[in-house]
Protein backbone atom coordinates (compact mmCIF):
# COMPACT_ATOMS: atom_id res chain seq x y z
CA UNK A 1 0.00 0.00 0.00
CA UNK A 2 3.07 2.37 0.93
CA UNK A 3 4.53 1.94 -2.69
CA UNK A 4 1.55 2.69 -4.31
CA UNK A 5 0.70 6.34 -2.25
CA UNK A 6 4.87 6.98 -3.48
CA UNK A 7 3.79 6.14 -6.41
CA UNK A 8 1.03 8.55 -6.65
CA UNK A 9 3.25 11.76 -4.68
CA UNK A 10 5.61 10.86 -7.38
CA UNK A 11 3.00 11.31 -10.48
CA UNK A 12 1.41 14.31 -8.98
CA UNK A 13 5.33 16.15 -8.67
CA UNK A 14 5.49 15.35 -12.15
CA UNK A 15 2.48 16.56 -13.36
CA UNK A 16 2.65 19.70 -11.44
CA UNK A 17 6.11 20.13 -12.92
CA UNK A 18 4.85 19.64 -16.61
CA UNK A 19 2.19 22.70 -15.84
CA UNK A 20 4.90 24.92 -14.99
CA UNK A 21 6.98 24.02 -17.90
CA UNK A 22 3.88 24.18 -20.34
CA UNK A 23 3.31 28.16 -19.13
CA UNK A 24 7.27 28.65 -19.94
CA UNK A 25 9.72 27.61 -22.46
CA UNK A 26 12.94 25.46 -22.83
CA UNK A 27 14.67 28.94 -23.68
CA UNK A 28 13.40 30.45 -20.48
CA UNK A 29 11.16 32.81 -22.15
CA UNK A 30 7.80 32.60 -24.13
CA UNK A 31 7.83 33.33 -27.83
CA UNK A 32 5.66 36.35 -27.93
CA UNK A 33 8.45 38.18 -25.13
CA UNK A 34 11.01 37.43 -27.68
CA UNK A 35 9.65 38.57 -29.86
CA UNK A 36 8.66 41.50 -28.07
CA UNK A 37 12.29 41.88 -27.48
CA UNK A 38 13.62 41.91 -30.81
CA UNK A 39 11.27 44.49 -32.27
CA UNK A 40 12.03 46.47 -29.62
CA UNK A 41 15.63 46.17 -30.26
CA UNK A 42 14.59 46.92 -33.92
CA UNK A 43 12.68 50.02 -33.16
CA UNK A 44 15.38 51.49 -30.96
CA UNK A 45 18.14 50.86 -34.37
CA UNK A 46 15.03 52.86 -36.38
CA UNK A 47 14.48 55.66 -34.01
CA UNK A 48 18.44 55.55 -33.41
CA UNK A 49 19.20 57.42 -36.73
CA UNK A 50 20.05 60.34 -35.54
CA UNK A 51 19.66 61.89 -39.12
CA UNK A 52 17.14 59.49 -40.37
CA UNK A 53 17.23 56.69 -43.42
CA UNK A 54 18.15 56.36 -46.98
CA UNK A 55 15.51 53.69 -48.34
CA UNK A 56 15.74 52.46 -51.65
CA UNK A 57 12.56 50.40 -52.76
CA UNK A 58 12.27 48.13 -55.53
CA UNK A 59 8.79 46.94 -56.31
CA UNK A 60 8.37 43.32 -57.77
CA UNK A 61 6.14 45.08 -60.99
CA UNK A 62 9.44 46.72 -61.95
CA UNK A 63 11.17 50.33 -61.81
CA UNK A 64 13.04 51.36 -58.33
CA UNK A 65 12.46 54.24 -56.14
CA UNK A 66 14.01 56.01 -53.41
CA UNK A 67 12.94 57.52 -50.22
CA UNK A 68 14.18 59.28 -46.98
CA UNK A 69 12.87 58.62 -43.65
CA UNK A 70 13.03 59.81 -40.33
CA UNK A 71 11.35 57.34 -37.50
CA UNK A 72 10.17 58.86 -34.42
CA UNK A 73 9.73 57.41 -30.94
CA UNK A 74 6.07 58.13 -31.29
CA UNK A 75 5.16 55.58 -33.90
CA UNK A 76 5.37 58.68 -36.40
CA UNK A 77 7.38 58.80 -39.62
CA UNK A 78 8.45 61.38 -41.93
CA UNK A 79 9.56 60.73 -45.44
CA UNK A 80 10.34 61.98 -48.81
CA UNK A 81 10.31 60.51 -52.01
CA UNK A 82 11.58 60.62 -55.42
CA UNK A 83 8.38 60.07 -57.41
CA UNK A 84 6.84 63.65 -58.00
CA UNK A 85 8.34 67.23 -57.43
CA UNK A 86 5.78 67.42 -54.38
CA UNK A 87 7.21 63.86 -52.66
CA UNK A 88 10.71 65.02 -53.21
CA UNK A 89 10.23 68.31 -51.55
CA UNK A 90 7.36 68.21 -49.36
CA UNK A 91 8.55 65.69 -46.01
CA UNK A 92 5.09 64.06 -45.31
CA UNK A 93 4.38 62.30 -41.83
CA UNK A 94 2.26 59.34 -41.45
CA UNK A 95 2.45 56.25 -38.70
CA UNK A 96 4.51 53.29 -38.80
CA UNK A 97 4.51 50.13 -35.99
CA UNK A 98 6.89 47.13 -35.44
CA UNK A 99 4.79 43.85 -36.20
CA UNK A 100 5.04 40.52 -35.94
CA UNK A 101 3.73 38.92 -39.34
CA UNK A 102 4.83 35.59 -38.98
CA UNK A 103 8.34 37.62 -38.72
CA UNK A 104 9.35 40.54 -36.88
CA UNK A 105 7.97 43.55 -39.21
CA UNK A 106 8.48 47.50 -40.13
CA UNK A 107 4.13 48.25 -41.00
CA UNK A 108 3.47 51.73 -42.73
CA UNK A 109 -0.31 51.61 -40.97
CA UNK A 110 -1.55 54.73 -42.34
CA UNK A 111 -1.42 56.64 -46.63
CA UNK A 112 2.14 58.00 -47.36
CA UNK A 113 4.34 58.54 -50.06
CA UNK A 114 5.42 54.76 -49.92
CA UNK A 115 1.48 54.12 -50.77
CA UNK A 116 1.17 55.76 -53.38
CA UNK A 117 3.03 53.15 -55.48
CA UNK A 118 0.35 49.86 -54.24
CA UNK A 119 -2.46 52.60 -55.00
CA UNK A 120 -5.18 50.99 -57.31
CA UNK A 121 -5.84 54.04 -59.04
CA UNK A 122 -3.32 54.43 -61.73
CA UNK A 123 -4.29 57.79 -61.67
CA UNK A 124 -2.71 58.44 -58.40
CA UNK A 125 1.17 57.35 -59.51
CA UNK A 126 0.49 55.47 -62.71
CA UNK A 127 1.35 51.47 -62.72
CA UNK A 128 -1.15 49.01 -63.47
CA UNK A 129 -4.65 49.92 -62.84
CA UNK A 130 -6.18 47.43 -59.78
CA UNK A 131 -2.38 46.87 -58.78
CA UNK A 132 -0.48 49.99 -58.99
CA UNK A 133 3.38 48.74 -59.28
CA UNK A 134 2.80 45.44 -57.32
CA UNK A 135 4.63 47.14 -54.00
CA UNK A 136 4.58 46.82 -50.40
CA UNK A 137 4.04 48.51 -47.56
CA UNK A 138 4.61 45.70 -45.05
CA UNK A 139 7.85 44.47 -44.93
CA UNK A 140 9.44 41.46 -43.27
CA UNK A 141 13.08 42.34 -41.42
CA UNK A 142 15.80 39.54 -43.61
CA UNK A 143 18.62 40.62 -41.72
CA UNK A 144 20.38 44.06 -40.13
CA UNK A 145 23.96 45.57 -39.29
CA UNK A 146 24.36 48.48 -37.39
CA UNK A 147 24.17 50.78 -40.51
CA UNK A 148 21.81 48.53 -43.03
CA UNK A 149 18.79 46.88 -42.81
CA UNK A 150 17.40 44.46 -45.62
CA UNK A 151 13.90 43.89 -46.26
CA UNK A 152 11.33 41.83 -48.02
CA UNK A 153 7.72 42.78 -49.02
CA UNK A 154 4.81 40.80 -46.90
CA UNK A 155 2.50 40.42 -49.80
CA UNK A 156 4.34 41.20 -52.74
CA UNK A 157 7.95 40.43 -52.17
CA UNK A 158 8.89 44.11 -52.99
CA UNK A 159 12.66 44.48 -51.69
CA UNK A 160 13.71 47.64 -49.76
CA UNK A 161 17.15 48.74 -48.55
CA UNK A 162 17.92 51.02 -45.38
CA UNK A 163 21.07 53.27 -44.67
CA UNK A 164 21.96 55.08 -42.05
CA UNK A 165 22.00 58.74 -43.22
CA UNK A 166 24.73 61.11 -42.50
CA UNK A 167 24.02 65.05 -40.88
CA UNK A 168 24.79 66.53 -44.78
CA UNK A 169 22.54 63.97 -46.49
CA UNK A 170 19.62 64.86 -44.26
CA UNK A 171 20.07 68.11 -44.68
CA UNK A 172 20.44 67.56 -48.69
CA UNK A 173 16.77 65.20 -48.96
CA UNK A 174 15.43 68.21 -46.91
CA UNK A 175 16.48 70.69 -49.15
CA UNK A 176 15.05 68.44 -52.15
CA UNK A 177 18.05 66.76 -53.22
CA UNK A 178 15.96 63.84 -54.69
CA UNK A 179 14.01 66.50 -56.69
CA UNK A 180 17.38 68.17 -57.84
CA UNK A 181 19.26 64.46 -58.72
CA UNK A 182 16.29 63.20 -60.58
CA UNK A 183 16.00 66.07 -63.00
CA UNK A 184 19.41 66.52 -63.29
CA UNK A 185 20.29 63.07 -64.40
CA UNK A 186 17.50 63.35 -66.66
CA UNK A 187 18.15 66.19 -68.56
CA UNK A 188 21.73 64.63 -69.37
CA UNK A 189 20.44 61.49 -71.01
CA UNK A 190 17.99 63.89 -72.95
CA UNK A 191 21.26 65.78 -74.16
CA UNK A 192 23.48 62.89 -74.48
CA UNK A 193 21.98 59.86 -76.45
CA UNK A 194 24.29 57.11 -76.82
CA UNK A 195 27.08 56.72 -73.40
CA UNK A 196 29.19 54.12 -72.92
CA UNK A 197 32.10 52.62 -71.00
CA UNK A 198 35.52 50.88 -71.98
CA UNK A 199 36.38 47.54 -70.60
CA UNK A 200 40.10 46.97 -69.91
CA UNK A 201 40.89 45.13 -72.87
CA UNK A 202 39.23 47.65 -75.15
CA UNK A 203 35.50 46.68 -75.75
CA UNK A 204 33.02 49.56 -75.91
CA UNK A 205 29.65 48.28 -73.19
CA UNK A 206 26.92 50.78 -73.72
CA UNK A 207 24.98 52.25 -70.95
CA UNK A 208 21.12 53.56 -70.50
CA UNK A 209 19.19 55.07 -68.44
CA UNK A 210 15.81 55.30 -68.88
CA UNK A 211 13.86 57.44 -66.67
CA UNK A 212 10.58 56.55 -67.62
CA UNK A 213 10.70 52.68 -67.35
CA UNK A 214 13.95 53.66 -64.39
CA UNK A 215 16.06 50.96 -65.63
CA UNK A 216 19.33 50.90 -65.71
CA UNK A 217 20.89 49.01 -69.18
CA UNK A 218 24.14 47.58 -70.43
CA UNK A 219 24.13 46.08 -74.00
CA UNK A 220 27.40 44.71 -75.01
CA UNK A 221 28.99 42.26 -77.78
CA UNK A 222 29.25 38.65 -76.64
CA UNK A 223 30.13 36.15 -79.76
CA UNK A 224 29.37 38.23 -82.36
CA UNK A 225 25.94 39.23 -81.01
CA UNK A 226 24.50 42.26 -78.88
CA UNK A 227 23.43 41.36 -75.50
CA UNK A 228 21.36 43.10 -72.95
CA UNK A 229 21.66 43.50 -69.53
CA UNK A 230 18.72 45.41 -67.74
CA UNK A 231 17.86 46.31 -64.12
CA UNK A 232 15.75 48.61 -62.67
CA UNK A 233 17.42 51.75 -60.27
CA UNK A 234 16.05 54.15 -57.65
CA UNK A 235 17.57 57.65 -57.43
CA UNK A 236 20.34 58.42 -54.60
CA UNK A 237 21.30 62.36 -53.66
CA UNK A 238 24.40 61.72 -56.02
CA UNK A 239 22.91 59.43 -59.31
CA UNK A 240 21.18 55.90 -59.35
CA UNK A 241 21.31 52.83 -57.59
CA UNK A 242 20.79 49.37 -58.85
CA UNK A 243 18.52 46.56 -57.39
CA UNK A 244 21.46 44.35 -58.20
CA UNK A 245 24.73 44.53 -59.04
CA UNK A 246 26.00 44.66 -62.72
CA UNK A 247 29.09 43.57 -64.24
CA UNK A 248 31.71 45.28 -66.59
CA UNK A 249 34.24 43.50 -67.24
CA UNK A 250 35.86 42.17 -64.19
CA UNK A 251 34.02 44.38 -61.32
CA UNK A 252 30.73 44.42 -59.81
CA UNK A 253 29.16 48.03 -59.33
CA UNK A 254 25.56 49.22 -58.15
CA UNK A 255 25.78 52.42 -58.27
CA UNK A 256 26.61 55.38 -61.11
CA UNK A 257 27.00 58.90 -59.93
CA UNK A 258 26.14 61.82 -61.52
CA UNK A 259 29.10 65.06 -60.99
CA UNK A 260 26.97 68.08 -61.89
CA UNK A 261 30.04 70.31 -61.96
CA UNK A 262 31.85 68.39 -64.98
CA UNK A 263 28.56 67.01 -65.87
CA UNK A 264 29.71 63.67 -66.63
CA UNK A 265 28.23 60.27 -65.08
CA UNK A 266 30.53 57.96 -63.58
CA UNK A 267 31.08 54.43 -61.67
CA UNK A 268 33.90 53.87 -58.61
CA UNK A 269 35.95 51.15 -58.82
CA UNK A 270 38.54 50.80 -55.73
CA UNK A 271 39.22 54.61 -55.82
CA UNK A 272 39.27 54.89 -59.09
CA UNK A 273 36.89 57.12 -61.51
CA UNK A 274 35.04 55.76 -64.41
CA UNK A 275 33.31 57.84 -66.64
CA UNK A 276 31.05 57.61 -69.45
CA UNK A 277 31.96 58.75 -72.55
CA UNK A 278 29.62 59.99 -75.53
CA UNK A 279 29.80 58.16 -78.52
CA UNK A 280 29.75 60.16 -82.02
CA UNK A 281 27.05 57.57 -83.30
CA UNK A 282 25.19 54.74 -82.30
CA UNK A 283 27.16 51.38 -81.38
CA UNK A 284 24.30 49.23 -82.30
CA UNK A 285 21.40 49.13 -84.25
CA UNK A 286 18.15 50.34 -83.14
CA UNK A 287 16.19 47.31 -83.44
CA UNK A 288 18.44 45.73 -80.76
CA UNK A 289 17.95 48.74 -78.05
CA UNK A 290 14.04 49.68 -78.39
CA UNK A 291 12.67 48.15 -75.30
CA UNK A 292 16.01 47.96 -73.81
CA UNK A 293 17.44 51.27 -74.17
CA UNK A 294 15.02 53.14 -75.46
CA UNK A 295 11.20 52.45 -74.29
CA UNK A 296 9.38 54.31 -77.13
CA UNK A 297 9.14 56.69 -80.23
CA UNK A 298 7.14 59.33 -79.63
CA UNK A 299 5.60 61.11 -82.20
CA UNK A 300 4.10 64.71 -82.40
CA UNK A 301 3.62 67.78 -84.37
CA UNK A 302 7.44 69.05 -82.97
CA UNK A 303 9.09 65.53 -84.90
CA UNK A 304 7.07 66.46 -88.24
CA UNK A 305 10.55 66.95 -89.81
CA UNK A 306 11.14 63.22 -89.90
CA UNK A 307 7.82 62.27 -91.49
CA UNK A 308 7.87 60.89 -94.81
CA UNK A 309 4.98 63.10 -97.21
CA UNK A 310 2.76 59.93 -96.67
CA UNK A 311 2.27 59.94 -93.11
CA UNK A 312 2.59 63.74 -93.22
CA UNK A 313 -0.70 63.42 -94.91
CA UNK A 314 -1.94 60.24 -92.83
CA UNK A 315 -1.04 62.49 -89.42
CA UNK A 316 -2.87 65.49 -90.80
CA UNK A 317 -6.02 63.42 -91.23
CA UNK A 318 -6.14 61.35 -88.24
CA UNK A 319 -6.31 65.00 -86.04
CA UNK A 320 -8.64 66.72 -88.42
CA UNK A 321 -11.05 63.57 -88.05
CA UNK A 322 -10.46 62.98 -84.07
CA UNK A 323 -12.45 65.65 -82.95
CA UNK A 324 -15.59 64.49 -84.97
CA UNK A 325 -15.04 61.58 -83.32
CA UNK A 326 -16.27 63.30 -79.99
CA UNK A 327 -16.56 66.68 -79.51
CA UNK A 328 -13.41 69.25 -78.72
CA UNK A 329 -11.23 65.84 -78.86
CA UNK A 330 -7.11 66.80 -80.00
CA UNK A 331 -4.37 64.94 -80.60
CA UNK A 332 -1.19 65.48 -78.68
CA UNK A 333 1.14 62.23 -79.70
CA UNK A 334 1.44 58.72 -80.66
CA UNK A 335 3.97 57.01 -78.81
CA UNK A 336 5.02 53.42 -79.83
CA UNK A 337 6.20 51.48 -77.19
CA UNK A 338 7.89 48.47 -77.90
CA UNK A 339 7.94 45.71 -75.20
CA UNK A 340 10.59 43.19 -75.38
CA UNK A 341 9.76 40.78 -73.19
CA UNK A 342 6.20 40.04 -74.58
CA UNK A 343 7.53 40.95 -77.89
CA UNK A 344 4.22 43.74 -78.36
CA UNK A 345 4.11 47.06 -80.17
CA UNK A 346 1.65 49.46 -78.27
CA UNK A 347 0.54 52.93 -80.09
CA UNK A 348 -0.34 54.76 -77.46
CA UNK A 349 -2.76 57.54 -78.57
CA UNK A 350 -2.71 61.05 -76.08
CA UNK A 351 -5.83 62.98 -76.85
CA UNK A 352 -7.15 65.96 -74.85
CA UNK A 353 -10.24 67.21 -74.24
CA UNK A 354 -9.97 70.86 -72.61
CA UNK A 355 -7.85 69.86 -69.09
CA UNK A 356 -8.58 66.41 -69.76
CA UNK A 357 -6.22 63.93 -70.81
CA UNK A 358 -7.21 60.39 -72.09
CA UNK A 359 -4.80 58.10 -73.71
CA UNK A 360 -6.21 54.87 -76.10
CA UNK A 361 -3.86 51.87 -76.51
CA UNK A 362 -4.05 50.11 -79.91
CA UNK A 363 -1.16 47.01 -79.30
CA UNK A 364 0.01 44.86 -81.75
CA UNK A 365 2.17 41.81 -81.80
CA UNK A 366 4.72 41.33 -83.01
CA UNK A 367 8.23 39.38 -84.51
CA UNK A 368 11.52 40.56 -85.19
CA UNK A 369 14.02 38.36 -87.62
CA UNK A 370 17.69 38.42 -86.67
CA UNK A 371 18.51 41.40 -88.85
CA UNK A 372 15.62 43.53 -87.56
CA UNK A 373 12.72 43.53 -89.86
CA UNK A 374 9.35 44.02 -87.91
CA UNK A 375 6.34 42.12 -88.89
CA UNK A 376 3.32 43.12 -86.57
CA UNK A 377 -0.28 41.37 -85.90
CA UNK A 378 -3.10 43.19 -84.51
CA UNK A 379 -4.53 42.31 -81.34
CA UNK A 380 -8.65 43.32 -80.65
CA UNK A 381 -9.50 46.92 -79.79
CA UNK A 382 -10.09 47.53 -76.08
CA UNK A 383 -11.25 50.62 -74.18
CA UNK A 384 -13.58 53.18 -74.31
CA UNK A 385 -11.59 55.53 -75.73
CA UNK A 386 -9.62 53.44 -78.29
CA UNK A 387 -12.93 52.21 -79.51
CA UNK A 388 -14.29 55.49 -79.83
CA UNK A 389 -11.30 56.96 -82.00
CA UNK A 390 -10.63 53.92 -83.62
CA UNK A 391 -12.52 55.31 -87.05
CA UNK A 392 -9.61 57.99 -87.66
CA UNK A 393 -7.00 55.49 -86.75
CA UNK A 394 -7.98 52.87 -88.56
CA UNK A 395 -5.85 53.87 -91.71
CA UNK A 396 -2.86 53.95 -89.71
CA UNK A 397 -3.56 50.72 -87.62
CA UNK A 398 -4.17 48.88 -91.01
CA UNK A 399 -0.90 50.29 -92.57
CA UNK A 400 0.64 49.28 -89.81
CA UNK A 401 -0.66 45.57 -90.02
CA UNK A 402 0.35 45.11 -93.87
CA UNK A 403 3.60 44.83 -94.87
CA UNK A 404 7.07 44.43 -93.00
CA UNK A 405 9.15 47.57 -90.89
CA UNK A 406 12.40 48.33 -89.70
CA UNK A 407 13.50 50.58 -87.40
CA UNK A 408 16.87 53.47 -87.52
CA UNK A 409 18.22 56.25 -85.77
CA UNK A 410 17.27 60.17 -87.22
CA UNK A 411 17.88 63.14 -86.10
CA UNK A 412 16.98 66.74 -86.37
CA UNK A 413 18.20 70.57 -85.38
CA UNK A 414 17.51 70.86 -81.63
CA UNK A 415 16.49 67.00 -81.20
CA UNK A 416 19.71 64.56 -82.41
CA UNK A 417 17.63 61.56 -80.26
CA UNK A 418 15.23 60.25 -82.78
CA UNK A 419 13.37 57.33 -84.40
CA UNK A 420 11.89 56.42 -87.50
CA UNK A 421 9.85 53.44 -88.72
CA UNK A 422 10.36 52.62 -91.79
CA UNK A 423 8.83 50.53 -94.96
CA UNK A 424 10.15 48.02 -96.06
CA UNK A 425 7.35 47.11 -98.70
CA UNK A 426 6.44 50.86 -99.13
CA UNK A 427 9.50 52.44 -98.62
CA UNK A 428 7.45 55.65 -99.00
CA UNK A 429 6.31 55.52 -95.95
CA UNK A 430 7.95 57.17 -92.63
CA UNK A 431 6.98 57.92 -89.34
CA UNK A 432 9.41 59.20 -86.80
CA UNK A 433 9.42 60.82 -83.03
CA UNK A 434 11.70 61.08 -80.16
CA UNK A 435 13.22 58.47 -78.63
CA UNK A 436 12.55 57.58 -74.81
Amino acid sequence: MKKFIIAGMVLCTLATSCRKDNDGSVFGTRPEERMNTTLTAYKKQLTGGANGWKAYLFPDGGEGFGFYFKFGENDRVNMLGDLTPVTGQDLAESSYRMGALQRPSLVFDTYSYIHMLSDPDDRVFGGLRGRGYDADFEFGYDSTRTDTVFLTGAANKSKMLLVRASAAEETAYKAGGLNTIRDAVGDYIDQHSTLYVSTADGKKVQTAIVPDSRVFSLIYEENGTAKTLSIPYAYTLTGIITKDPFKIGNSFYQEVFFDAGKQVLYLKDNGKTIEFQEATGPIFDLHLLLGIAYGQISVTDASQGSFSPGFLTMWKTIKARIPTTAANLQLTSMNFIFNTANQQLVVLVEVYQGANRFTAPFIYDYTKSKDGVFSFTPQDVKGDVASIILPAMQPLLDKLATGKYRVDYFSMPGNPQMGRILGVDDPAFILGGTLR
